[in-house]
């Protein structure tokens, strides 16, 4: 079994121990913290446990074939007695500002806390930091968890993972897969998980709506940098107008990845009055480093940001970084 140093063991120690689980959640929850999530919880149910499940943000519906699904609750913040005498346990979650507004005060009132997680730039925010940059996914290192617990993976957990770590390893596409990964992928079908019927349920739901959005977005691509960069935006307008949600957008900045010689990705939407931005790269340039000049962060392949000011100003300054990242900012692309 693949070992992830003492704080795997104290997060398994801790899970064990506590006979309550408040599991958070990052906020526009994706496949990895909700599928790594709901695992969690059902363990916890198998278990015995009082356990319930929070993000800032609803549920995207494409993974309502996960079991339980309706029992996660949206909050902003939660009571502190909410989490008295719990083990608050947040997945995927890279800092406090993703998760719950109140973070700090949960944190400072649950009885202990772990942080389980495979971003880089991990503020290592509680108690037990089990944070693990090269894995894939999240769902690796949740995946281990319950296989060290010792009381299975059934087959609705193992749908859940697979789900988690196929949506964040694109398919097992990107450079973040590893060995670790296939061997995780094994644990989990062998547990039950089909591929064909989660792909099915992940990628073959676009309307035609949803279709002719990522069209219009694709009729956009600007190539600059020497066309090491590729870049494209929406405005609030359109994503209304086609009925999308945030969910719906999930792979549209990788089509730009498809182009021959591009190196970096760019794409800015505008999703509840706030400039989304979405990078994904190929070495020797990072993601995470252009997002990191818009106070974002996430992997060195895919990281994201918020973007200040209006739209118009935002696709600017959002070019105009980028370009000067990889032309000046990153040694390697001079």
């Amino acid at each position: 079994m693949t070992s992830y140093g003492d704080s795997f063991v104290e997060a398994l120690e801790k899970l064990k121990k506590h006979a309550s689980w408040v599991i958070l959640c990052h906020e526009n929850p994706d496949g990895d913290t909700l599928g790594s999530a709901f695992a969690l919880y059902s363990l916890g149910r198998r278990e015995g446990k009082k356990v319930s499940i929070y993000s800032k943000d609803d549920r995207p519906e494409v993974f309502s074939f996960f079991e339980y699904f309706d029992e996660l609750r949206s909050a902003e913040k939660l009571p502190p007695d909410e989490v008295k005498g719990a083990l608050l346990v947040a997945v995927d979650t890279s800092t406090e500002e993703r998760s719950l507004a109140n973070l700090p005060e949960l944190l400072a009132a649950c009885a202990d806390s772990v942080n389980i997680d495979h971003h880089g730039d991990n503020a290592l925010y509680a108690a037990t930091n089990l944070v693990a940059p090269k894995a894939s996914a999240t769902a690796e290192i949740v995946t281990r968890l319950m296989e060290a617990y010792g009381a299975g993976i059934t087959r609705g957990e193992a749908a859940a993972l697979y789900t988690a770590l196929t949506t964040d390893n694109g398919s097992f596409r990107y450079n973040s897969t590893s060995v670790e990964s296939h061997r995780c992928a094994e644990i989990l079908l062998t547990a039950g998980a089909v591929p064909s019927e989660i792909d099915d349920r992940i990628h073959e739901n676009m309307t035609e709506d949803v279709l002719r959005l990522w069209g219009a977005a694709l009729t956009r691509t600007e190539l600059f940098a020497e066309r090491r960069c590729a870049f494209f935006w929406l405005r609030g307008s359109e994503i209304s107008a086609s009925r999308a949600t945030p969910n719906s957008l999930d792979g549209l900045v990788n089509m730009l990845m498809r182009i021959k010689g591009v190196k970096v990705a760019l794409f800015l939407a505008e999703i509840g009055g706030r400039n989304k931005l979405s990078v994904r790269s190929r070495a020797p340039y990072s993601a995470r480093d252009i997002a990191a000049r818009f106070g974002g962060g996430g992997h060195v392949g895919a990281a994201g940001a918020k973007v200040d000011g209006d739209f118009d100003g935002a696709i600017a300054r959002v070019k105009e970084e980028a370009e000067k990242y990889v032309r000046v900012g990153n040694p390697a692309g001079k």
